[in-house]
């Protein structure tokens, strides 16, 4: 920077775009700020980056982020990987435009210091040369420092483009030039006619002045816009580093463009022209302009096959593209959505966008209710049954052959009696009465130890192999039985799960601690995950009896929960403990915690206090979701990882399929009681299921666990992920 006093910058990055014309790849759940287009780091992610001081005399504070309340926990767990923090992330609860949005980020810094310098950019631009920008963004802020005017970063432009607005330079300022006015995006004569007088420069959207000055101008010319943001601001909701705007008093703005509302109208705007390359990503023609090609100009990632093709665009997520004979075509495939469209056609995409929006972004309940009636649960009655030996095969091999485990289960005997019932109760009109007859006849005829309790294990021949009575297995005997009471009506059903509780009441129970051992030599450490389902199955009961006695018992195990299992510390849920319900971190394995669980208990707690109302619990819940959606997934694909530590690191690089569904399960609980971030999340999982696992290697199968490149690491499919499959997309169909 030139002589003269250190220049302190506080950058605003807007967060709200869409990148409409990048779909199917970018979507409102998932805008193409979050994704990595230029390197393995998102693009948010590099706008952050590029604030790291490269040049002398020009400091950037952190910086504040602002972007939708509903993606909170995607901007928090995208940002948490950049090398450098926001000091605030803005929540919008409604979208009103740059206007508005830049308005609550003036008022925010403006209260503090009017005179501090605020640089606006989007979140979503590439700019690899970061001194460059660095001394690009130096020259603005000396000349607003100077003549106290707004100014403007414009792009020389290189071809003439309709799909970005223009500024018009006048005199020169400075090291730069007076806006004559700002011009709306042109068409493609008047592109030429733009490109051809050299007076005109890409409007990027990067505005830089004093708090102060733009503060001015709101008042000014639009006094509605900037009451409603200060009121915003005002009465919003601060939890650490987020600042939730006040929903009725931003809503209440006008919905205008910064160009509109300010810039069109304002005096004493200057613009300097960029000195370095930039690239707004805004189409598929544009990324493929800038991506590496093979030998035929093809702009290749994920699994793709070509064959005599050229010129093409091929992006396969979760899919295997193969082009053949064709060229200059854009193909996408990703998160279950297929886009093929002309190179030269790639501003029609955002009009495909439109139309999926208006006829809405969600696979219909009926859709799912028809590939459970249809194809999975017809292909585990015939495939997933042992008629020879008994009860059900422990998993099934990609080609629908038993797998060859040494030992099965009991614990998935009786899931599969659960999976089954709910499908009864759902209305599937296949045998479920005989599959329900043939696995309660093995369960109860070969599982029932002689001393009393459910044993742990048979041999593939059916015989008993470990009679080791688990408090998991009972918990999961009695969910299956609920649920086949209710579906049935079997008085022998009750019978049998009366003699469960009354045989875990004597021999399983800790009377002194409360809750239960892990098993009858109650063996250590102990877990909170027999309880979770102990309280899912006590739940269940109470739903098909309406007796208190199993609410009470539901009760007992939330009292764990909330007296032990949630760590308050860290807002997360611990999972192994001493005798006495002190947390035990003895090796790696007892500190790890799992986002599945996270989503799990969330749920069940909610369906608990739909019928007995617990202080406390409801919001240790909406911690536990927002610990799992905002530390627990993967970038790349959105799936939710095995594990982590506490603290948000070390992200295990594996995702099992039963962590989706629970949290599908969580993110429908959440948004039936508002949450706006959970339908984002319902949203998104719902599409890593079906792209990821339910894409499986037979109709009706899964792939039951992948790695953070999508690619599948599980070597067969197993029963007992029916359960949760039946589950989570049984609440889907009947939302």
């Amino acid at each position: 920077m030139a002589e003269g006093k250190l220049v302190t910058i506080t950058p605003v990055i807007l967060c709200g775009g869409a990148g409409s014309r990048l779909w199917p790849m970018s979507r409102d759940d998932k805008p193409k700020q979050f994704h990595a287009l230029v390197n393995d780091r998102s693009l948010l992610v590099n706008t952050l980056e590029r604030m790291v001081p490269a040049i002398r005399g020009l400091q950037f504070r952190p910086a504040h982020v602002i972007g939708s309340a509903a993606l909170v926990e995607t901007l928090e767990r995208d940002v948490a990987r950049a090398s450098v923090s926001p000091e605030l992330i803005v929540l919008e609860p409604s979208i009103r435009d740059t206007a508005a949005a830049i308005a609550a980020a003036t008022a925010t810094i403006g209260a503090e210091d009017p005179d501090e310098f605020i640089i606006v950019l989007p979140s979503d631009a590439r700019i690899d040369d970061v001194h460059g920008f660095q001394d690009t963004v130096a020259a603005a802020a000396r000349l607003s420092r100077e003549t106290d005017a707004i100014m403007t970063i414009g792009i020389p432009p290189v071809r003439a483009e309709t799909q970005y607005g223009y500024i018009e330079k006048g005199e020169a300022l400075g090291e730069g030039f007076r806006v004559t006015r700002f011009r709306e995006k042109p068409d493609h004569q008047t592109a030429e006619h733009y490109l051809a007088s050299g007076d005109f420069l890409w409007n990027a959207g990067i505005f830089l002045f004093r708090a102060g000055r733009l503060a001015d101008e709101y008042r000014r010319l639009q006094p509605e816009i900037w009451a409603c943001a200060s009121r915003a601001v005002r009465n919003g909701r601060r939890e650490g580093a987020r600042l939730f705007l006040d929903p009725a008093a931003f809503a209440a703005s006008p919905k205008l463009s910064i160009d509109y509302a300010i810039m069109e109208s304002a005096g004493n705007i200057g613009v300097v022209e960029a000195r370095f390359d930039w690239d707004d990503l805004g189409s598929w023609a544009q990324l493929y302009a800038g991506a590496e090609k093979d030998s035929r100009g093809n702009a290749l990632s994920g699994d793709v096959i070509t064959v005599d093709a050229g010129d093409n665009l091929v992006r396969a997520r979760g899919a295997t593209i193969a082009i053949a004979g064709v060229d200059d075509l854009v193909v996408v495939a990703e998160d279950n959505k297929i886009l093929v469209t002309r190179r030269d056609t790639t501003h029609l995409v955002k009009n495909v966008t439109q139309v999926f929006k208006t006829r809405g972004d969600d696979t219909l309940p009926s859709t799912v209710k028809s590939w459970l009636f249809e194809t999975a649960l017809p292909y585990w009655a015939e495939r997933g049954i042992d008629r020879e030996f008994g009860g059900v095969h422990e998993a099934l091999n990609f080609d629908g052959t038993p797998a060859p485990h040494l030992s099965k289960r009991l614990r998935v005997l009786a899931r599969q009696i659960y999976a089954f019932s709910y499908a009864k109760l759902m209305g599937w009109e296949g045998d479920a009465e005989g599959v329900l007859r043939h696995c309660f006849d093995t369960l109860v005829n070969t599982g029932w130890h002689e001393e009393g309790g459910w044993i742990h294990l048979f041999n593939p021949d059916g015989t008993v192999q470990d009679t080791t009575r688990d408090t998991y297995d009972h918990c999961f005997v009695l969910l299956g039985l609920a649920w086949l009471h209710r579906a049935t009506g079997w008085p022998e059903a009750r019978l049998w799960a009366d003699r469960t509780v009354a045989f875990m009441d004597a021999c399983l129970a800790d009377h002194g601690n409360g809750g239960y051992y892990e098993s009858i030599d109650r063996k250590l450490p102990r877990r909170a995950n027999p309880h979770m389902h102990f309280l899912e199955a006590m739940i269940a009961w109470y739903e098909a009896t309406g007796e208190e006695q199993f609410l009470d018992r539901a009760q007992a195990m939330v009292r764990l929960f909330d007296r032990h299992f949630f760590d308050k510390s860290t807002g997360t849920l611990s999972e192994f403990f001493k005798a006495d319900w002190s947390i035990s971190r003895e090796t790696a394995e007892e500190t790890r915690i799992e986002p599945g669980h996270h989503y799990e208990w969330a749920w069940l707690l909610m369906r608990y206090l739909d019928h007995r109302d617990t202080p406390r619990v409801g919001a240790k819940a909406r911690q536990l979701f927002a610990a799992a959606a905002t530390f627990g997934h993967h970038a790349s694909t959105g799936a939710a990882a095995n594990g982590l530590q506490p603290d948000g690191s070390a992200v295990e690089k594996h995702a099992r399929l039963w962590p989706q569904t629970e949290a599908l399960k969580a993110a429908l609980v959440f948004e039936k009681r508002g949450l706006g971030s959970a339908a984002a999340l319902r949203r998104r999982i719902f599409d890593v299921l079906f792209a990821y696992y339910l894409n499986g290697p037979v109709p009706g199968g899964w792939y039951d666990a992948i790695d953070t490149d999508g690619y599948v690491t599980a070597p067969d499919m197993p029963s007992s992920s029916f359960y949760h499959v039946m589950c989570a997309l049984g609440e889907y169909a009947g939302q």
